[in-house]
């Protein structure tokens, strides 16, 4: 692989790093308004997509080994995060009555209804998290292709990566939702991921 296509390589995840973190805080967001529950909704969100991270991850390792293309594997996965990225919104108000329910008939028990609010935001998140988990190794595989460099190879993308999720966590916070709102910041991050798709399929 030469400079030119390691540098879009790199840049292409630093983005995705700021996407995965800017859906991060606009899920909490969203969540916030449904649950009603600022540090729940936080503590939920957050382990749901750790667990997605770390669930993508090791299924992306497992299926990489059978794929031929590692790169277009990797636009794939993209392209699918800002696809159902997109739906979440959608996906989070259809599950408003579901919400309701659970806080009408579990009155009595704040850990059950805590447990099932949790496994209804993990039935929508868990997905585009495990998508997420998943790029690196993919990604991995196609930059570490000289054994010897294996491990500057993938330090060099989890730290870009690591980078471009601090970015979108502070842009998103700071700059994109004050000036946006949260739905334009959903669809910027989205147009994002599908963007980088749409480039590695034509150019690469």
């Amino acid at each position: 692989m030469n400079l030119q296509s390691r540098f879009w390589i790199l840049i292409f995840f630093f983005i995705s790093g700021a996407t995965g973190l800017i859906y991060e805080v606009v899920w909490t967001r969203l969540l916030t308004r449904i649950m009603g529950n600022t540090h729940y909704s936080i503590a939920t969100v957050l382990t749901i997509f750790m667990a997605g991270l770390a669930l993508g991850s090791y299924l992306g390792g497992r299926w990489i080994d059978r794929k031929n293309n590692a790169l277009l594997f990797y636009a794939a996965l993209e392209g699918a995060i800002g696809i159902y990225c997109l739906l979440i919104p959608s996906i989070i108000d259809s599950a408003s009555p579901l919400f309701e329910w659970i806080y009408q008939t579990q009155t009595e028990s704040y850990s059950k209804a805590s447990l099932y609010r949790f496994l209804v935001c993990g039935a929508i998140l868990l997905v585009p998290t495990s998508l997420m988990g998943a790029t690196l190794p993919v990604l991995s595989k196609y930059v570490s292709r000289e054994r010897a460099c294996i491990g500057q190879d993938v330090g060099t993308l989890y730290s870009i990566n690591t980078f471009g999720a601090v970015f979108g966590a502070l842009s998103s916070a700071f700059i994109f939702m004050r000036i946006w709102g949260v739905l334009s910041t959903i669809w910027f991050a989205a147009a994002l991921n599908i963007l980088i798709a749409a480039v590695i399929y034509i150019i690469f």
